[in-house]
Formats: structure tokens, sequence, C-alpha cells
């Protein structure tokens, strides 16, 4: 029945219904708002990227006081155009080194490292060792899982088990703060320590 309607619609006739009917069914459909804002989540890209990276930071009277060391930084910016507090820089391989006016520096290392709150807070993740060549105690590490560092007030603290070695001690504990410009460390809790007087 239909092969016999179709016969007598001339060819031309044919492709105008064709046309006129895709026309219909493309203007009746949804258009997306040109006003409409584009959700798009950019935290899963970095915002940029850079390798074999070395940053300073100097005091008032110009004396260093922050050096950090790393193969290769990402940086994590949650709005595209707008930069904010939850923005991040991961830090690959970590090495930070404070500096003391008369004392020898300290020197943090780790596997991996998180900047955050523009840099006022690094978090320090995996075979973290905190250590320094200390002129009564030798070389002195302190070894844990986890370490938060604040820069500009040289303070690191951990809530993880710590181990410390020095020349002839071993101490074991639960959680340590540091203030690094004093050389001042406090164990927290469930402190053992050993000690092996010299031979």
């Amino acid at each position: 029945m239909l092969k016999k309607i179709f016969n007598h619609i001339p060819l031309p006739w044919l492709l105008v219904l064709l046309l006129a009917g895709l026309f219909f069914g493309l203007s009746f459909s949804p258009t997306p708002d040109s006003n409409q804002k584009i959700n798009e989540d950019t935290s899963g890209f970095p915002q940029f990227f850079m390798k074999d990276v070395k940053t300073r930071e100097f005091d008032a009277t110009g004396r260093l006081r922050y050096e950090l060391q790393t193969p290769s930084i990402a940086h994590f910016q949650l709005h595209l155009n707008n930069p904010g507090n939850q923005d991040y820089t991961q830090i690959l391989q970590p090495k930070l080194n404070f500096y003391q006016e008369n004392n020898q520096p300290w020197t943090i290392t780790a596997t991996q490292g998180r900047s955050e709150n523009n840099g006022e807070l690094i978090r320090l993740v995996d075979q973290v060792v905190l250590s320094q060549h200390s002129v009564s105690q030798g070389l002195v590490q302190v070894m844990t899982e986890e370490l938060r560092a604040t820069p500009a007030q040289q303070f690191v603290e951990t809530d993880k088990a710590v181990k410390i070695r020095a020349e002839q001690t071993q101490i074991d504990a639960i959680g340590l703060s540091a203030d690094l410009a004093t050389d001042q460390l406090q164990l927290n809790s469930q402190v053992e320590a050993v000690y092996e007087p010299r031979r």
C-alpha cells in the first residue's frame, strides 16, 4: 500500500517532505542554554606542573630561613578562574631545609608531600625523616610515616609513631612536636628509650 503511494509522489516532493520533517524534528528538540555555565570539575587536572623545583624563603633581614627542593610539583586549583584556600600542591620526594642563625640546619625528606593554605602548611607522608647533624649527638634522625610542617614558624608535629636515633640513643614514642628554630623536641606519649654507652 505504501509502495503504491510513494510511486505516485514525484521525487522532488518526496525530498521536500523529508526535509520539512527533519526541520520540524530539530526545531522542537531541546537546545542548551547559551547562558548556562558548564559545570567542569577541574580538580582532577593540575593548573600547572613544574620539574626540578628549588624555592627559598628569606626573613626580613635577608637571612635564609627555609628551602624546598623537589623533582616535580603539580598544583591543583578547584575553581579554574578563582584560586581559593582549598587549592593544593602535590610535591614529589620533597626535601626541606630549615636554617637557624647559630645551629645546624634541620632537613626533612619524604616520599610525598602536599602544600596547603598557600604554602602555610606542608603535609609529608611515607618514609618521613627529620634529621640534623648535632655537635653533641652526631646525626639525629626522627622517622615517622606522617608529619605536618609550618615553614614560617619552623614547627613540625605528628600524632603517629616516631623513632628517634642518635649516636648512643634510640627512642620510640607516639606523637611529636618540634620547634626547629630552638631545637626543642617534645614527645607526646608511650616513650621508650634505649641508651648505649660508648665502649
